[in-house]
């Protein structure tokens, strides 16, 4: 798991009842100078966490801990 998928897990493991933009999850998951200097920064780690069932998208675009019963 790379560095920066670990700041996402991270982050949304800490909220696992609560989805959270693409957005949002670039702003808070990572300190300010990761975002500032690359906004998209969170699209590749999100896609392999998406990938490997550790976090799930929802209909809206939200992001989540992966959840079976979702």
């Amino acid at each position: 798991m790379t560095q920066e998928e670990s700041f996402v897990l991270s982050f949304l493991q800490e909220r696992p009842d609560s989805a959270f933009s693409r957005g949002e999850i670039a702003r808070k998951a990572a300190k300010r100078s990761v975002y500032e200097a690359d906004r998209r920064w969170v699209d590749a780690p999100l896609a392999s966490l998406v990938a490997q069932r550790l976090v799930q998208v929802d209909g809206s675009g939200n992001y989540q801990v992966y959840k079976p019963d979702f």
